[in-house]
């Protein structure tokens, strides 16, 4: 193992608060917790790269340390680092939310207690793009266990110390599929489609969706939204994901609507996405991250921890 890089994220950072989140997860694909540290398979050249992150430091005075545990093939010091600093994003301008919602009682008890928890992001867009579509209208839960099903499908993988650990399929590699292939997954027959016909553009060419990051917000959501079979809820998502971006809020997400009637609300069950719109409205620019922290707080509440170590 070779140390990369210490980074010092913007404060308030608060790695240990993220690996906790992530032990939330029942079903671990890429973004690992283990012996204390996060683990993240990284694609760089034509090779793959085991990073190892840890963190010390209070979350006003954060430092992670990046180590290259394993390899395999041709990889660029320069390119991993990137990565893993898109990754971990190590500068949220979050500061003037939290400025806000300590002026809100009701959103302050949602974010006080998760201040600092830093957003993970995915590696690509087309990761982003892939996954989200693997989630339209199903339970959390079982997103993940298909999730977790395609990389083991796909077979990416870098095995250190008795742990396999795996990468995001390639565009090729779904783009080859077929239908039968990919039920295991568990989805619509239409979503399966979608998938391969998106990773099939994507391969030849047709479809840059990495370009997406050189344009606006806007411009990137009505990229999109103009692809038949992605909505608001699977371009506001996807763009969260790839780049962190707070422009929208996810109305129609089913969590989001219980999270919502919950903590800000005081009620017990969904509300209909109008509400949700309108609730958040109030934030005004804070909408989109005011959403968010209210459905990490939900994770932390309704999903308990892992206590095992995951094979990868």
């Amino acid at each position: 193992m070779r140390h990369l890089a210490t980074l010092h994220p913007m404060p308030p950072y608060n790695f240990p608060l993220l690996l906790d989140f992530l032990t939330r997860f029942a079903h671990p694909t890429l973004n690992i917790v283990a012996d204390g540290a996060f683990w993240r398979v990284v694609k760089s050249v034509d090779g793959l790269a085991l990073l190892r992150v840890t963190g010390s430091g209070a979350p006003d005075m954060p430092r992670l340390d990046v180590h290259v545990a394993a390899s395999r093939g041709t990889v660029d010091d320069t390119e991993l680092l990137d990565t893993i600093q898109h990754v971990l994003p190590l500068t949220h301008q979050w500061n003037g939310f939290y400025d806000a919602a300590q002026l809100d009682m009701g959103l302050w008890a949602v974010v006080a207690p998760l201040l600092g928890l830093p957003e993970i992001r995915t590696a690509t867009v087309f990761e982003a793009l892939m996954q989200t579509v693997i989630e339209q209208q199903i339970s959390w839960v079982t997103a993940q266990k298909a999730q977790r099903w395609l990389v083991e499908w796909a077979g990416n993988t870098i095995e250190y110390t008795g742990r396999v650990h795996f990468a995001f399929p390639t565009p090729s590699q779904i783009a080859a599929a077929t239908v039968d292939d990919l039920l295991p997954l568990k989805i619509t027959f239409k979503r399966m489609a979608l998938m391969i016909d998106l990773a099939a553009q994507i391969a030849n060419g047709t479809l840059d969706v990495e370009r997406l990051g050189q344009l606006s917000p806007t411009e990137a959501y009505q990229r999109l939204t103009a692809i038949k079979g992605i909505g608001h809820w699977t371009a506001a998502v996807t763009l969260e994901r790839a780049f962190g971006y707070t422009d929208w809020v996810a109305y129609n997400d089913l969590v989001l609507q219980a999270a919502t009637n919950r903590y800000l609300l005081g009620g017990s069950g969904r509300i209909p996405p109008e509400l949700v719109a309108q609730t958040f409205a109030r934030y005004d620019e804070h909408a989109g991250i005011a959403a968010r922290y209210t459905m990490f707080r939900w994770v932390f509440e309704q999903y308990p921890p892992r206590t095992d170590t995951p094979n990868g």
